[in-house]
């Protein structure tokens, strides 16, 4: 890498269930095609964790930087897949979309890189919103209050940095644009859920949305790659399905070069839906992919 490159890596890909539904590979009458796919090397691309990426690229002062964007339940699993085969060799900060389990349940898992030299600890600066912050107080307060701990007193050491719906911030040299977006609603009293995607660089990243509000939009605008959320074919109430995702990217004026949906349930074949999206070339739209674990893109 050269300094200025930027690469992002998806980490995964998938809805928080993640792909494949071990109920699915384990039913005695198995009838879901694409969790059994997994099973064969030929089907890949449907194996899909949360979705969460790494920015990687080169800083002005000739380091290497890496932003990892969410941490959920499938981290482990993704980093050590991922990790050696990009030469990712360490965590320099990390930005939290939301307070669901997909986003913020690896948390415990990054305690080996604050954890490499025990007499110097190294603190992981984690930019997220207030809400974020109380609902992971609340999950695991020992992340917060280390006098909380129990066991063996090995955790994970955070900087908390609390980000604004209405300012920009700077992590490691990049500016990020915050991007409120509705995923869902509060069962309780039927307000909207809201989550956060980012633009950063050339990109904005939405990966978790049932709607867009035009403000947001605004701050789209412009992106030259656009990360969408797309869960499967039928509605959803808190995730576009993959036909909103291909109507809302359609709707941005200009267009983006390029868009990759993110977010699939077993409901959708990857490659059945990528052939479909691919078919769209040219007719007026941006390069459209359905993204997959383990890609690397340059932005």
């Amino acid at each position: 890498m050269t300094t200025g490159s930027t690469n992002l890596i998806f980490l995964g890909t998938g809805t928080s269930s993640g792909v494949p539904s071990i109920p699915c590979l384990t039913n005695p009458n198995p009838t879901c095609k694409v969790c059994l796919s997994t099973l064969e090397p030929e089907g890949v691309k449907n194996i899909k964790r949360n979705t969460s990426a790494m920015l990687n690229y080169i800083h002005e002062d000739g380091r290497e930087r890496n932003i990892l964007i969410d941490c959920g339940k499938s981290y482990y699993e993704a980093a050590r897949q991922w990790f050696p085969k990009y030469n990712l060799r360490c965590i320099d900060a990390l930005v939290i979309t939301h307070g669901h389990a997909d986003a913020f349940f690896g948390l415990d898992d990054l305690r080996s890189w604050c954890l490499l030299d025990k007499g110097n600890p190294y603190s992981i600066p984690v930019y997220l919103d207030q809400p974020t912050m109380d609902i992971i107080a609340s999950t695991f307060p020992y992340m917060v209050d280390s006098s909380k701990a129990t066991g063996g007193g090995d955790i994970p050491s955070f900087t908390y940095h609390i980000i604004k719906h209405d300012k920009d911030f700077v992590v490691e040299g990049v500016t990020f644009t915050p991007l409120p977006v509705h995923h869902g609603k509060y069962m309780s009293t039927g307000e909207p859920f809201w989550s956060l995607g980012f633009r950063f660089k050339d990109l904005s990243w939405v990966s978790d949305c049932s709607s867009i509000p035009d403000s947001t939009t605004d701050k789209i605008r412009g992106s030259k790659v656009l990360v969408i959320d797309g869960l499967k074919e039928d509605p959803h109430p808190s995730h576009f399905s993959i036909p909103q995702a291909l109507e809302y990217t359609n709707s941005l004026n200009p267009k983006p070069e390029r868009a990759f949906i993110v977010g699939f349930c077993h409901s959708a074949d990857h490659y059945a839906e990528d052939e479909r999206v691919r078919a769209l070339d040219g007719e007026d739209l941006p390069e459209i992919r359905v993204a997959y674990d383990g890609q690397r893109i340059m932005i």
